[in-house]
C-alpha cells in the first residue's frame, strides 16, 4: 500500500512537469529540506524578536539594530558576491573554491575592518561610548563572522539539501537560545552585540569543520571564480548599502524608538521573504547547468506563477497580522498598519530567479546596469521620503523600489535574449 502510494505521488510530480516545465522530483525533494530550514530560521527569528520585544526597551532594540544595519551597510564593502561564487563553482567541481574563498575574502575583509574602526573612533570623539564600542566588536567580528558561514554555499552547491538545512537550521536557532539568554542577564546593547557575534562565529566555525569532515573537498578551484566574485562584489556594493540603509537613515532622522517600531514592522514580512528563497536557491545550481535561451524561455511563466503564489501568502499575512503582534510583539501593536502595508512589497520579490539566472551565467553587463540603477533608486527614495513624512516614507520607499525592481530585472533578462547573450 505505501509503496502503491509512493508511486502514484511520483506518477502525479512527473505529469505536473508538463505545466510546470520543472524538475518536480527534485524541487520537492529538495524542496522538502530548505522548506523545514526556512521554518526553523523563522521560527528562530520570531522566537528572538518576540524576546526582544518583551525583554527590552525601544531605545534599547533600537540601537542594538542600528548597529547591525551599520555592520551590513560596512560589510558592502568586503566580497560579497563570495558566496554565489562558491556555490557556483562547487556546482562545477570546483571545491576548493571554500579554502580559497574565505582565504580571499578574509583579505579583503581589512578594508571593511578599517571602516569599522573609523566609526567606532568618530563616536568615541563624539562621546558615544556605546557606538563606538559596538562598532570595535563589528571591526572585529564582522569579517569572520561571513565568511566563517560559507560552509552552507559550500553545501548547496553540492545540492545536499538535507544536511544543508540541518546545518542551517542549527546556525540559525543555537546563537538565537544564546541571545535569549543573554537578554535575561543584562540590557546593554553592547553587551547583546558582543553576544550576537561570538555565538555566530562559534556555531558557524563547528559547522564549517563537521562540513570539511563530511564531505572531503578537493582542492580543484576554478581562476575564473575569484575575478568573477569580484565583478559581482564591486557590482553590489551600492546594492548592500541600499539593503541597510533605511534603518541606518531612521536612527538617523527619527531615533531608536522609532527604529525599534520600523525594526518590528520590518521582521515578519522579512521571514516571509525567505520563502522565495527556496525555489531560488534550488533552482541555482540547475541554473548554472542549464543554456541561457532555455532559460529565457522557461523562465517567466515561474515568476507568474511564483508572484500568485505570493500575492496569496501576502493577504494572508494582512489578514492575520493584528493577532501576531498582539500574541508576540504588544508593546509594538502600532507596526501593525505598517507591516501591513509593507508586506505588499513581497508581491513581486519572485523577480529574483531572474536575477539569479543572470548571475548564473555570469551576464556582466545586465549585472551592472541594475546593480548600478537599482540601489540608486532605492536609497534615492529613501533619502527623499523618509524626512518628510518618517516611518510611513521608509514604507512607500520600500514599495516603489520593489515595483522598479521587477520591471528593470525583467526588461534586462528579456534585452539579453534579442543581443544573442551566450553562456
Amino acid at each position: 500500500m505505501l509503496r502503491r502510494s509512493k508511486d502514484t505521488f511520483l506518477a502525479l510530480l512527473r505529469w505536473s512537469e508538463m505545466y510546470t516545465k520543472t524538475d518536480m522530483l527534485y524541487m520537492v525533494q529538495g524542496g522538502f529540506w530548505l522548506t523545514l530550514a526556512k521554518g526553523v530560521g523563522m521560527f528562530s527569528s520570531l522566537l528572538l524578536a518576540a524576546a526582544l520585544a518583551n525583554l527590552i526597551p525601544p531605545e534599547v532594540f533600537g540601537t542594538y539594530k542600528f548597529v547591525l544595519a551599520g555592520a551590513g551597510v560596512i560589510g558592502a564593502f568586503a566580497l560579497t558576491g563570495m558566496s554565489t561564487g562558491i556555490t557556483q563553482a562547487v556546482a562545477r567541481g570546483y571545491e576548493g573554491a571554500l579554502r580559497s574563498g574565505i582565504s580571499a575574502y578574509m583579505k579583503w575583509g581589512v578594508g571593511m575592518t578599517g571602516i569599522s574602526l573609523a566609526v567606532a573612533l568618530y563616536y568615541f570623539v563624539n562621546h558615544n561610548n556605546t557606538l563606538a564600542i559596538s562598532f570595535l566588536l563589528v571591526a572585529a567580528c564582522n569579517t569572520l563572522l561571513t565568511s566563517s558561514s560559507f560552509f552552507s554555499q559550500f553545501i548547496s552547491g553540492k545540492k545536499d539539501f538535507k544536511t544543508q538545512s540541518i546545518f542551517d537550521s542549527i546556525a540559525d536557532f543555537v546563537p538565537a537560545l544564546i541571545l535569549i539568554a543573554a537578554l535575561f542577564l543584562t540590557q546593554n546593547p553592547v553587551h547583546l552585540i558582543l553576544v550576537y557575534f561570538v555565538s555566530g562565529i562559534a556555531i558557524n566555525l563547528i559547522l564549517h569543520y563537521f562540513t570539511v569532515q563530511k564531505y572531503h573537498p578537493n582542492n580543484s578551484v576554478d581562476p575564473e571564480t575569484i575575478p568573477f566574485v569580484k565583478h559581482i562584489s564591486f557590482m553590489g556594493i551600492l546594492g548592500k548599502v541600499g539593503e541597510n540603509i533605511d534603518k541606518v537613515l531612521v536612527f538617523h532622522y527619527l531615533g531608536a524608538a522609532p527604529l525599534a517600531l520600523y525594526a518590528f514592522a520590518q521582521t515578519p514580512v522579512a521571514q516571509l521573504k525567505l520563502l522565495v528563497d527556496i525555489p531560488v536557491k534550488l533552482a541555482f545550481p540547475k541554473l548554472s547547468e542549464r543554456n541561457f535561451s532555455e532559460l529565457q524561455k522557461s523562465l517567466p511563466r515561474k515568476v507568474v506563477f511564483l508572484v500568485g503564489v505570493m500575492l496569496a501568502i501576502v493577504v494572508c499575512y494582512i489578514l492575520f497580522a493584528p493577532l501576531l503582534f498582539k500574541l508576540l510583539f504588544p508593546a509594538y501593536v502600532g507596526a501593525i498598519v505598517y507591516t501591513q502595508i509593507l508586506a505588499l512589497s513581497l508581491v513581486l520579490t519572485p523577480v529574483s530567479i531572474l536575477s539569479s539566472a543572470l548571475v548564473a551565467h555570469m551576464k556582466k553587463k545586465e549585472l551592472y546596469i541594475s546593480q548600478a540603477i537599482l540601489p540608486i533608486v532605492r536609497i534615492a527614495l529613501f533619502i527623499l521620503l523618509l524626512p518628510p513624512f518618517g516611518i510611513w516614507g521608509a514604507i512607500w520607499a520600500t514599495i516603489t523600489s520593489q515595483a522598479i525592481t521587477f520591471v528593470v530585472f525583467g526588461y534586462l533578462f528579456w534585452q539579453a535574449k534579442h543581443e544573442g547573450a551566450t553562456v
